[in-house]
């Protein structure tokens, strides 16, 4: 019964200083644009379309700091925002730190917590690429690319359909295998 194991409440911090995994004259070399009047909209527009690319794909596209507070009623609660890089610290719902012989996570940088089956845990590690996957770069630089064409358009679904079909395959429920 997996209907008791879900997410309380969630808090993603970017570790400073943000560094995109897509450079300003990557984007413009993409997009085709010589001049520089457009800089600082297409530098916002890497932004914008990394953090959307996060969003469809649960996933951490630079380094972060997650802190997750999670009921693990169940057990084999996934940890979201991978890939996870470290595992700071678990507290249960008193205040007091788990040790680690009192929880099991297993799995490589996308794992589940097996134990404690408890409810109001609260994990903090740190997650995101160092180096992101080329096809989630070029979905980055054809998000830029659907945003500078379509700057003003009024039915913008959001995230364009080649981004979407990119971020499909690297969701951990994905519909496209």
């Amino acid at each position: 019964m997996a209907y008791s194991n879900f997410i309380i409440d969630f808090t993603l911090t970017d570790t400073a200083p943000v560094t995109e995994p897509v450079t300003l004259a990557e984007a413009k070399l993409y997009c085709r644009v010589t001049n520089t009047a457009d800089d600082a909209q297409i530098q916002t527009m890497i932004t914008q379309a990394r953090e959307a690319i996060e969003k469809a794909t649960g996933l951490s596209l630079i380094p972060k700091t997650a802190i997750v507070w999670f009921t693990n009623y169940d057990g084999n609660f996934y940890l979201p925002f991978g890939p996870m890089n470290s595992f700071t610290s678990l507290i249960d719902n008193n205040g007091d730190t788990v040790v680690d012989a009192d929880y099991s996570l297993v799995g490589g940088k996308f794992p589940q917590m097996q134990f404690p089956l408890w409810h109001n845990l609260k994990a903090t590690y740190t997650c995101g690429y160092t180096t992101i996957p080329k096809d989630l770069k070029i979905a980055i630089l054809d998000q830029v690319s659907y945003d500078y064409e379509n700057r003003g358009l009024d039915s913008d679904n959001g995230i364009c359909e080649k981004s979407w079909k990119a971020c499909q395959r690297w969701t951990r429920i994905s519909p496209i295998l």
